[in-house]
């Protein structure tokens, strides 16, 4: 996770989460986040003193992005990872391992109630890009080393499955470099 304040909060914060429970690690985050400063209200003061504008939301995630400071903010709603969150940061350390170019950084929680947190990340939002095609995809993870399994936008290098790798998740800009803006990661060993 590279040696950024927010990583090494995140790595501290995964240790004080492992071995808990949903519910106790849920309670343990929102503890972490009010006595660290990260308690954020997306929904109110923190997103409207940014001037932050709601963006594209997936299943998993409510997006703003900062116009100005070109950010995305991603609420995870952890509907992926059954609300535990020790697995959505273990996933979110292998996806900036994988795809460091839109690394995600832990900024703090939206705090629903005591024991049910959504973590809020920062990812770099890309300007003038349109979704890659598939063609494009299956290139560029073939330079990363991945292949594809034969599933649709599913692919793996041997110790990791990467999957939902398709043109809603994937950008490209003008000078054809490729972003991988969203993926789901298992490790295999």
């Amino acid at each position: 996770m590279g040696n950024s304040a927010p990583q090494r909060d995140a790595r501290s914060l995964r240790e004080i989460l492992a071995g808990l429970n949903r519910v106790e690690q849920h309670k343990a985050a929102a503890l972490w986040a009010v006595a660290n400063g990260r308690a954020i209200d997306m929904f109110g003061t923190f997103a409207q003193e940014r001037h932050l504008l709601l963006f594209q939301s997936g299943n998993e995630c409510e997006n703003w992005i900062d116009p100005i400071d070109n950010v995305l903010y991603k609420m995870n709603t952890l509907t992926h990872v059954g609300e535990d969150l020790v697995k959505l940061l273990d996933r979110i350390d292998i996806y900036n391992t994988l795809f460091p170019e839109t690394a995600m950084r832990l900024v703090g929680f939206q705090i629903m109630r005591e024991d049910c947190v959504f973590p809020i990340f920062t990812q770099p939002f890309i300007k003038n890009a349109q979704f890659a095609t598939e063609k494009e995809i299956v290139a560029y993870m073939s330079t990363r080393g991945f292949q594809p399994t034969g599933e649709d936008g599913k692919f793996t290098n041997g110790e990791f499955l990467v999957w939902d790798i398709k043109p809603k998740n994937v950008l490209h800009i003008m000078n054809g470099i490729i972003f991988v803006i969203d993926a789901e990661i298992e490790k295999l060993r």
